[in-house]
């Protein structure tokens, strides 16, 4: 934007190039301070947009994406140049990177993993990992969640999930926690806010298993 501050690098250009794989946070952050010190830096990311779990991982109603792209294209300003799209293992390898001439290759592939709750029937039709489903709504895919939804877990994740479906149309959302409302690792001001939707939080509750009719979810099981 206009009201952007011009780049300042603290030392003169340098000859060298520096390849950074993935564009959340640690790269992007990584990236604005080589800039700044006059490395030309190239992002590969293997998402279509650049932010990591930033701009997938986390509803837009709790980081409006105009923030997120505010401060990447300010980071692109410091000698900063991203490619979206662009998968590690799979359009290019460690190697091809060095041949192409970069003196150093940064890692920042994020954790954008899923926790497996070890029971029979969590593979079912109708049972979406908490990550996978925030990153394909906020992908701006369709994801289909019913009229009843349960999640289960109390963290960042699950309330974030709980709130989305939410806002996909879902007219009952309960969040099953094993332990207390005090030992919830979520923020409190995100659980009284998910309280406020009409979300019900069911704590000491633990899944057995998940029931299964014809390959799709049609219960849960607890203790």
């Amino acid at each position: 934007q206009d009201n952007m501050a011009p780049p300042v690098f603290l030392e003169g250009m340098k000859d060298e190039r520096v390849a950074i794989v993935g564009a959340g946070p640690a790269g992007l952050n990584a990236a604005y301070h080589l800039g700044r010190r006059g490395y030309r830096v190239t992002i590969f990311e293997a998402l279509p947009v650049a932010g990591g779990m930033l701009a997938v991982g986390i509803p837009a109603f709790r980081v409006p994406r105009d923030i997120i792209d505010y401060d990447i294209r300010f980071i692109c300003q410091h000698n900063v140049d991203i490619q979206t799209g662009k998968a590690l293992g799979k359009d290019f390898t460690i190697d091809d990177l060095f041949q192409q001439g970069y003196k150093a290759v940064l890692l920042a592939l994020g954790a954008h993993g899923n926790t497996r709750l070890g029971i029979s029937g969590e593979d079912a039709q109708g049972v979406l990992p908490g990550v996978d489903f925030l990153r394909r709504v906020n992908l701006g895919e369709d994801v289909e969640v019913g009229a009843k939804v349960a999640v289960i877990g109390g963290g960042d994740v699950a309330i974030d999930a709980a709130r989305m479906v939410v806002r996909l149309g879902a007219k009952e959302v309960n969040i099953v926690y094993r332990r207390t409302r005090e030992e919830m690792p979520a923020n409190v001001e995100e659980i009284e806010e998910a309280e406020d939707e009409k979300i019900r939080l069911m704590y000491l509750v633990t899944p057995t298993r998940i029931i299964t009719e014809n390959g799709r979810v049609k219960g849960m099981e607890c203790i």
